[in-house]
């Protein structure tokens, strides 16, 4: 019977080792899947920024037009707004930068023929983690409400 105890203590303590590696799975697994909540929730709260600074670009354009410029390049970077401040307006939620890209009469879902003015909104995201960056283009007629006729969202580039 001696030899025995000793067999019980060895299966107990190769047990032990097993839950403890299945505990250390089961945690990592809930560290991996918290992370990625995490990034989404992230992510849902940075496009919900930039739409509302979108809207608050537009809002602004029916305010004050911007008047028209030379060269309507979208921004180069707008992921990076450090150094870029200049013409960008802040709101709660991020920035928005408005250009005026000029007078047309074809413009999309406006009837042929219509003379608008279109303007490009730029909207970026307060939140850095996963931010949001939102084009816009809205064609404004006069004594018309901006209507929105194109939208992108601009991916960062690697």
């Amino acid at each position: 019977m001696k030899p025995q105890r000793g067999m019980v203590l060895l299966i107990a303590l190769v047990l032990s080792l097993l839950l403890g590696l299945l505990a250390a799975s089961a945690l990592t697994e809930a560290l991996l899947q918290t992370r990625m909540a995490s990034l989404l929730l992230a992510n849902a709260q940075a496009l919900e920024q930039a739409e509302a600074t979108l809207h608050a670009g537009a809002a602004q354009l029916a305010l004050a037009p911007p008047v028209a410029c030379q060269h309507c390049l979208p921004p180069d970077d707008p992921h990076a707004l450090g150094g870029q401040q200049g013409a960008w307006q802040a709101t709660a939620d991020g920035w928005f930068l408005l250009q005026n890209l000029g007078a047309s009469s074809q413009a999309a879902h406006v009837p042929e023929g219509t003379p608008v003015t279109l303007y490009r909104v730029t909207a970026v995201s307060q939140q850095v983690r996963a931010r949001h960056v939102l084009e816009a283009v809205y064609a404004v007629q006069p004594h018309q409400p901006p209507q929105r006729i194109l939208w992108r969202q601009r991916v960062q580039e690697p």
